[in-house]
C-alpha cells in the first residue's frame, strides 16, 4: 500500500497506485475518477474547434496546430491511446514531454510506459502542412497525428479525436499551439466523458468581432439522438439540418461524431439527448473592448467546452484577470451570464455595477463590466446559472512581458488579446491541481480563488513558489479571497523552478485556479480543473415556443 490521491484531490492511504479510493472503497483508478465526477478522468474527446475563417470552405489559416495537454495526477505512469474515425493513432509518433519555457523548450518523446507521475504530455493532433500567417507558421513544432485540417468547416459533420488513458489525467486543448506568432490562440479545459450530460443550455461568447459564432455537439456512443430548440436559427450545411428558432430539431450522431452549426448565436439553445454528449461553443474572430481597452484588440479565436445544467452552480466569484495595465491598476473585465430557470434573483457582494442584472430568466443572456472582485448568488440550488468572462483586447499601454515580438511598425509590447473562459462555481472547486501552462508564451499567471472553511482560509501552495500570498478579500462577506500570481514574465520565472510547463497547486481547503498565458497580441486561458458533479436537479426540456 502507498499514499495516493483520489479524483477529488484528497490524500488517502489505503489503496495501491493501480486503484483509487471512492467512498472508502478501493476500486480501479479510472472507475474512481469517473464516479467522483471531476475533471480528472480516463476518456476524453477533442474535436478540432472552428478556427479563423472557418466559415470559408478553406483558407490559408485552415489546419492550424491543434494540441491536447494531459497532466498525470496519479502516482503511476499513465499509458494513453488515441483514435479518430475508428483509426488507432500511435502516440509514440506525436506525444511528447515538454521541458523548460521559451526558446529553451525541449520535447522528449513519450516513454513507452506512458506519462510519468506528476508530469504533462503534449499531443500534437493535427495540422495541415504549409499553414501559416504573414508572420510565421501555424504548424505544430513536431509532426502531428494527422497531417490535415481536422476541423469541420461551416455547418457540417466530422470526427473528433478520442484520447483514453489507463490512469486518471486532466486534459486541456489549444489551437493553435505555438505562442504569439499564431495571433489567434484559444484553449479549453476538456471534460471527461464520465461528466457529460444529456441536458444543456448553450452559451457562446458575444457576437462582437468579424468572426462567426458556432456550436459543436459530440457523441460518445452510437445512435445518440439529440433534440435542440435554439433561440436563433442555426444554418444547416453538409449533413446537418437547419435548426429554426423556437422549433425542435433532431439529429442522430454516432460514436465520436461531430455535428456543427456555424453562422448564428447558439446561446440560450436547450439541448436534450438520449445519451450523454459533449457541447462546445465559440467565435472564430472575437473582439472585446472595455473601459481599459477601449478599442478592443486585434481580435482572436475563442472556444470552450461547457458543463451540463446539473453541474452549474447557484454562486460564483468574479476573480478578474492579472492586470496588463502599465500602471498596474485593476483591469476592467466583461462577464457574461446565462439564466437556467425563470425567476432567478441575484444577490451581489459588493453592490453590483449599474449594468449588472438583478434577475435572470431561463435562457436569458446578460453582460456587464467591472474592475472589482465580486461574488454573486441566486436564491437557491433550483436556480442555477452560468458565469463566464473575457480577457479584453490588448490595452494601449501594457506592462512588460512580451517576448514573441513580431515586427509591426511602431508597435511595442501589446500583452494579451481577446479570450473567453468559463467560470466554475466554488462548490466544484478541488483541493489539488496538476496542470499545464503553454511554454511558448512569454508571460504566464494564475488567478486563484479560495473558500473560507470552518477554520478560516487554508494556505494554498504552488509547487514552484511555495505559499501563495497577496490575497484580496471579495466584497464584505468574508467568504472568498482572490490572488493573482505571476509564474513567469518575459520568460523569466518568478523563481527559477517556475520556468517549466508542469505545475501543481494544493491546499487543505477548496480553491479554484484559472491559467492565463499572454504574449504579443495573443492570450489563452482555462480553468486548471474542477468537479463537474451534479449539484442541482434542474431539467430544461426542449419545448418549442
Amino acid at each position: 500500500m502507498r499514499d495516493v490521491v483520489d479524483a477529488d484531490g484528497n490524500a488517502v492511504e489505503v489503496c495501491p497506485p493501480e486503484l483509487g479510493c471512492y467512498q472508502g472503497q478501493c476500486v480501479p483508478a479510472c472507475e474512481a475518477a469517473a464516479k467522483a465526477g471531476g475533471s480528472i478522468g480516463c476518456d476524453y474527446f477533442a474535436p478540432s474547434p472552428p478556427f479563423f475563417e472557418n466559415e470559408r470552405t478553406r483558407s490559408r489559416y485552415s489546419g492550424a496546430c491543434h494540441a491536447v495537454f494531459l497532466a498525470n495526477t496519479w502516482p503511476r505512469h499513465a499509458k494513453i491511446r488515441v483514435e479518430r474515425a475508428g483509426e488507432a493513432l500511435d502516440p509514440a509518433r506525436f506525444a511528447y514531454l515538454p521541458s523548460g519555457i521559451g526558446p529553451s523548450t525541449t520535447y522528449t518523446p513519450l516513454p513507452a510506459e506512458g506519462i510519468p507521475p506528476g508530469e504533462v504530455a503534449v499531443l500534437f493532433l493535427s495540422h495541415l502542412p504549409g499553414v501559416s500567417t504573414n508572420y510565421g507558421t501555424l504548424e505544430c513544432p513536431r509532426s502531428p497525428a494527422v497531417l490535415d485540417d481536422a476541423a469541420v468547416h461551416k455547418s457540417g459533420v466530422g470526427a473528433a479525436f478520442q484520447v483514453t488513458s489507463d490512469t486518471p489525467v486532466s486534459a486541456y486543448d489549444i489551437m493553435p499551439y505555438g505562442g504569439a506568432s499564431s495571433f489567434l490562440p484559444s484553449a479549453s479545459l476538456l471534460l471527461p466523458r464520465s461528466t457529460w450530460g444529456t441536458n444543456y443550455y448553450a452559451l457562446a461568447p458575444h457576437e462582437e468581432g468579424s468572426g462567426a459564432l458556432w456550436m459543436m455537439l459530440v457523441a460518445a456512443e452510437d445512435d445518440t439522438t439529440v433534440e435542440l430548440v435554439p433561440r436563433a436559427s442555426l444554418p444547416g450545411g453538409d449533413g446537418v439540418p437547419e435548426a429554426p428558432a423556437n422549433v425542435a430539431t433532431q439529429v442522430t450522431l454516432g460514436a465520436g461524431e461531430i455535428v456543427q452549426w456555424v453562422g448564428a448565436d447558439p446561446s440560450g439553445a436547450v439541448i436534450q439527448s438520449s445519451k450523454p454528449v459533449g457541447v462546445w461553443t465559440g467565435n472564430t474572430y472575437l473582439q472585446v473592448s472595455t473601459s481599459t481597452s477601449p478599442g478592443g484588440g486585434g481580435h482572436d479565436a475563442a472556444h470552450q467546452q461547457i458543463a451540463p445544467i446539473r453541474a452549474l452552480g447557484s454562486e460564483y466569484v468574479g476573480a478578474g484577470v492579472m492586470t496588463r495595465l502599465r500602471d498596474q491598476k485593476p483591469e476592467s473585465v466583461v462577464y457574461r451570464l446565462l439564466g437556467v430557470a425563470d425567476g432567478t434573483t441575484l444577490a451581489w457582494d459588493p453592490a453590483p455595477p449599474v449594468d449588472a442584472p438583478m434577475t435572470l430568466g431561463a435562457g436569458e443572456v446578460r453582460e456587464f463590466e467591472t474592475t472589482s472582485l465580486f461574488s454573486v448568488r441566486s436564491q437557491d440550488d433550483e436556480h442555477p446559472f452560468m458565469l463566464t468572462h473575457y480577457m479584453a483586447g490588448a490595452p494601449s499601454s501594457t506592462r512588460p512581458g512580451c517576448v514573441d515580438q513580431i515586427p509591426l511598425p511602431g508597435q511595442s509590447c501589446a500583452l494579451g488579446d481577446e479570450e473567453w473562459v468559463i467560470q466554475l462555481p466554488p462548490r466544484q472547486f478541488l483541493k489539488r491541481y496538476v496542470f499545464f501552462t503553454d511554454p511558448t508564451y512569454g508571460t504566464t499567471n494564475l488567478v486563484l480563488t479560495r473558500v473560507k472553511g470552518p477554520n478560516g482560509f487554508a494556505e494554498v501552495s504552488l509547487s514552484c513558489l511555495g505559499e501563495v500570498t497577496g490575497w484580496q478579500p471579495v466584497g464584505d462577506g468574508g467568504r472568498f479571497e482572490v490572488a493573482h500570481v505571476d509564474l513567469s514574465r518575459g520568460f523569466v520565472g518568478a523563481r527559477a523552478a517556475c520556468e517549466t510547463s508542469q505545475h501543481e497547486a494544493s491546499s487543505a481547503g477548496a480553491f479554484g485556479v484559472t491559467v492565463w498565458g499572454t504574449d504579443f497580441f495573443a492570450s489563452y486561458g482555462y480553468p486548471a480543473g474542477g468537479n463537474v458533479e451534479s449539484i442541482n436537479d434542474v431539467v430544461a426540456p426542449p419545448i418549442p415556443q
